[in-house]
């Protein structure tokens, strides 16, 4: 299925599950698709959710564009298509720079309605600095550009992927342009919601790779302390890389299924 943003880009999503039930919407990480969520939307769905998997302008089967390739235009167009289809009782899960889109939603949409948030392998703020210690490793607002310029190199997992998972996003992924998206990388990196999660009303679990090429687990536990909602916890996957939720895809669904269980949404 298709929508058009206001700004004329065409978005490619998916919305599977009963009408009525609390929505997850899963948010991509950079240069990711929403089929590498193959794991997590069946298995949700089974547990009675609907689900809402998108792709980002410039990526997956939406639109290439030069234009609004910036975090907060990113969160708009998720405004926008969580407007036009209607859909409230939200549930976030954001991955890396999903997580920044997630909290630029917050941000800048308080009247949509998000009852619960999960946060994958990314912290608030990626620059570590005096009063923020939970940055990208080594990373500073000098080195942003290069960081950026280096990131298509990157292994991201620790634990290989199954090879039938591999299979399956291989041929449902197209080709993704890096150097035509850098401004979108660029402006990510060096976004601070610090803010944003201190004001949170909402439940909020945050989780980590224990083995992340680009983060210390420590984030996960640094956020959930700023934020301080009851309901909230934090939990690191052992011996994952960046992405748990293909690496150890049936412990991040019970996980995160448990936890959504705790909540009695």
């Amino acid at each position: 299925m298709n929508f058009i943003t206001s700004d004329g880009v065409k978005l490619s999503y998916e919305l599977k599950g009963q009408y009525g039930q609390p929505v997850i919407v899963f948010v991509n990480g950079y240069s990711a698709s929403q089929c590498t969520w193959l794991e997590q939307v069946p298995a949700f769905m089974a547990q009675s959710y609907r689900v809402l998997t998108w792709d980002y302008r410039s990526h997956g089967h939406s639109q290439r564009v030069d234009y609004g390739l910036r975090i907060a235009r990113l969160a708009q167009d998720l405004a926008e298509l969580l407007t036009s289809l209607q859909l409230d009782r939200l549930i976030l899960i954001g991955h890396s720079m999903g997580v920044s889109v997630s909290y630029a939603l917050l941000s800048l949409h308080p009247e949509i309605s998000v009852m619960a948030l999960i946060t994958e392998d990314q912290p608030p703020k990626m620059i570590a600095d005096d009063d923020w210690h939970y940055g990208r490793h080594q990373l500073t607002y000098a080195d942003i550009v290069t960081a950026a310029k280096k990131f298509p190199t990157m292994r991201l997992i620790k634990r290989p992927l199954p090879q039938d998972v591999k299979i399956a996003i291989g041929q449902q992924t197209v080709p993704f342009d890096y150097g035509a998206t850098l401004p979108l990388l660029i402006d990510g990196l060096g976004q601070n919601f610090l803010d944003v999660v201190r004001h949170e009303q909402m439940p909020h679990l945050f989780l980590a790779g224990g083995a992340s090429l680009l983060y210390d687990a420590e984030h996960a536990a640094a956020a959930h302390a700023l934020q301080q909602h009851p309901l909230s916890q934090d939990y690191v996957f052992a011996d994952c890389g960046h992405i748990p939720h293909l690496e150890a895809a049936d412990e991040f669904n019970r996980v995160v299924t448990d936890w959504l269980t705790t909540l009695k949404l």
